[in-house]
């Protein structure tokens, strides 16, 4: 499947502001499952330099800066993306006693431990040891972690802030898909399941007003590693793995390491944001 995809993001300052250095983490990638065949970043007030690098993750991250005073910054992501199916075999065993092994492993490391929004706390622990998952695969686990999330969490958006913590999500079984995401990625850290961040979009082809089912807004999932097979995507928000209707821009261990925008400005101005994002098929 090919589409379109086009990011928008807008700061409204109370006044101007200048010196602002910021990192974007808007390209989506190119790997096994899908390839960006063309990405253009536009910036107003245009910035003299784009810097384009990767991150430790391997997520491309375009730097720029614009030094001039300003009231306003607009950055526009367009991107032409092609999706493929996912053809390996799921029917493989996914054994869970390899896990063990994976926790020095580097390739690992950072998806199995405690990050800055997933905590791996008493709460979470306690909320693991009543899933019951002993016995199960590793995909059996993964699912029935997911199928809690998507069962017991309610769709809430505006309950919750990008800094709220795992603990308050479980505590108030609301939030929107960034929550849902960092609480299935401390249940699978804690059943030592390597778990990562996912920061993407997906498409829709009839949008339902009100509904978390729609093409104007960037979307979040996890991915874990299943002995075997590999890194599979899962969407707690609609309980299922991903397909190619979903389009990866950057993975981490969670929302902090994939920011679309991120950034710094010198000024006192509070700034106003609006973001608007849309996903259209094409070909």
């Amino acid at each position: 499947m090919q589409f379109l995809v086009q990011h928008s993001t807008h700061y409204h300052y109370e006044s101007p502001v200048h010196d602002s250095f910021n990192d974007a983490h808007l390209c989506p990638v190119s790997d096994d499952w899908q390839r960006c065949d063309d990405f253009e970043l536009e910036i107003q007030p245009s910035s003299p330099s784009l810097l384009r690098r990767l991150d430790f993750y391997t997520n491309q991250v375009h730097h720029f800066e614009v030094m001039e005073a300003h009231r306003e910054l607009r950055v526009v992501a367009r991107s032409r993306v092609t999706t493929y199916a996912d053809t390996r075999d799921f029917s493989v065993p996914s054994d869970p006693q390899i896990l063990p092994s994976l926790v020095m492993d580097e390739r690992y490391y950072d998806f199995l431990h405690q990050s800055d929004r997933v905590s791996l706390s008493t709460p979470v622990r306690h909320t693991f040891s009543e899933l019951s998952l002993e016995g199960m695969d590793v995909q059996a686990q993964v699912e029935r972690i997911m199928d809690y999330v998507y069962s017991e969490f309610t769709y809430s958006p505006g309950v919750t802030q990008v800094e709220t913590s795992v603990d308050r999500v479980l505590e108030m079984k609301q939030g929107v898909c960034q929550d849902f995401a960092h609480v299935m990625l401390a249940l699978c850290r804690v059943a030592g399941i390597p778990a990562r961040y996912v920061s993407g979009y997906f498409y829709v082809e009839r949008p339902v007003s009100g509904s978390e089912d729609d093409n104007s807004a960037s979307h979040a999932w996890v991915e874990c590693f299943l002995p075997g097979i590999g890194w599979v995507g899962y969407d707690p928000t609609h309980n299922r793995r991903v397909s190619p209707i979903y389009i990866k821009v950057a993975m981490g261990r969670d929302y902090a390491d994939v920011r679309p925008l991120a950034g710094t400005y010198r000024g006192s101005a509070k700034a106003e944001l609006s973001v608007e994002v849309s996903v259209e098929i094409c070909g």
